[in-house]
């Protein structure tokens, strides 16, 4: 899945995401970067709100789990994810980036469990971060469910 087919998909599927001004930057089946701009996202303090911190790295597993997926030709579109937690280590003051990163040894174990058993979930990470810094690390469960 191509950064710009990714990108599509957000805007059609998941409407929020042009207003957050989410840019697509890569899609690989071992790591998703979502670009946000921090004008759309910010807070009173003028830094970045929390909840779009979350969106963002949420949306960046996300993709992630779905680029996998759909590059080992699976169509389901039963994925969700069922927890996500944040930790907010700085204050993010300028345009930010979520890296979402995805082993191949965690992706083998994934995908055989998909295969045997027709639903499998995994832990997913994400990075907030900025030109400076990483401001924020993410870990979230998603789950696929093949259709049957």
């Amino acid at each position: 899945m191509t950064p710009k087919e990714l990108q599509d998909l957000f805007n059609q599927e998941i409407p929020i995401t042009k207003s957050m001004g989410l840019d697509v930057v890569k899609s690989t089946s071992d790591e998703v970067i979502l670009k946000f701009k921090l004008d759309v996202n910010k807070n009173h303090k003028g830094t970045a709100f929390g909840g779009s911190q979350y969106s963002a790295c949420a949306l960046s597993c996300y993709g992630l789990f779905l680029v996998g997926l759909r590059d080992r030709g699976y169509t389901t579109n039963n994925i969700v994810i069922s927890d996500g937690k944040i930790s907010y280590d700085h204050p993010v003051g300028e345009n930010f980036i979520a890296k979402a990163s995805w082993s191949s040894e965690s992706q083998t174990e994934f995908f055989d469990k998909l295969s045997r058993k027709q639903k499998a979930k995994v832990t997913l990470t994400a990075l907030v971060e900025t030109k400076a810094k990483v401001c924020a690390s993410f870990e979230g469960d998603f789950v696929a469910i093949l259709d049957r």
